[in-house]
């Protein structure tokens, strides 16, 4: 009776050390970042060539990066952001930088600070109040960062220079690649559709002024008055005038392929008397 007592114990023991080893290997993925400080600290107006940047402190047990963005209602504003590198932090305790600013007029009402792992999987987006915003044009005087954060600008740039990523961002050519093409479309776009005003005909010309109704809208907009924020009519003439510029080529393409195969526009003609 005594062997079978001793034996169940051993085995009980077994599973429970089994058991254990097994409970501490589940939170490798256990994550803990909190956003410390920002700077500056204030509502503030900032020049185009300021940056709003927050000092993270994080706890985990798998390799982190992050990255800032400004947000206004609960949605970030990607449209002319400048953001930080996201650098590969290794496990453990530490603090990391994030920074971000903006080359056109933008008003902010937070910062949101994404966590992602080593191969730029979101893991959570974590926010803070922040008043902020960008004027569009450099300041008379740039202001100075606080201490902390040129400490931790050239802890970060170490990590990018001299620390092995096994995942770089594969992406970051292919943004700057379309940011370039959205950048000549805007004036791609004006003379095109000046051209298509100019030369079309009859129905031609009536297909190539659709793209115009919005810009008519937006301008009736700001006639009477009506408040739209700076970032979202920037986000607004960037995405849409990609979009018409594509339609115009379309329509040229259409034009020149097909306008020998359609016949000659109907007139009107008065029924006779």
């Amino acid at each position: 009776m005594l062997k079978i007592t001793t034996g169940i114990a051993s085995i009980s023991i077994l599973f429970l050390c089994l058991f254990s080893a097994s409970s501490l290997a589940q939170p490798a993925d256990k994550v803990l970042v909190t956003l410390d400080s920002l700077d500056p600290a204030v509502t503030s107006v900032l020049g185009n060539e300021d940056s709003l940047y927050i000092k993270v402190r994080y706890e985990s047990e798998v390799p982190l990066r992050f990255q800032a963005i400004g947000m206004h209602s609960g949605l970030p504003l990607e449209v002319g952001a400048i953001k930080n590198p996201a650098a590969l932090h290794a496990p453990g305790n530490g603090e990391a930088l994030v920074w971000v600013s903006y080359t056109n007029p933008t008003r902010v009402d937070a910062v949101g600070v994404i966590v992602m792992d080593e191969k730029w999987q979101k893991l959570y987006t974590l926010t803070k109040a922040a008043e902020m915003k960008w004027q569009g044009f450099s300041a008379d005087q740039p202001r100075t960062p606080a201490k902390w954060v040129d400490t931790l600008l050239r802890s970060e740039q170490r990590k990018i220079d001299y620390f092995y990523d096994p995942s770089p961002n594969k992406y970051g050519l292919l943004y700057d690649v379309v940011f370039f093409l959205t950048m000549i479309s805007i004036p791609a776009y004006i003379l095109l559709q000046l051209h298509m005003l100019w030369r079309y005909q009859y129905r031609w010309r009536e297909l190539a002024m659709i793209p115009i109704f919005p810009y008519l809208i937006l301008a009736f907009y700001m006639l009477v008055g009506l408040e739209i924020d700076e970032s979202l009519k920037v986000t607004f003439l960037f995405r849409y005038t990609s979009l018409a510029f594509l339609y115009l080529v379309a329509l040229w393409l259409a034009k020149r392929f097909w306008q020998n195969k359609l016949g000659p526009p109907k007139l009107y003609k008065p029924p006779k008397a």
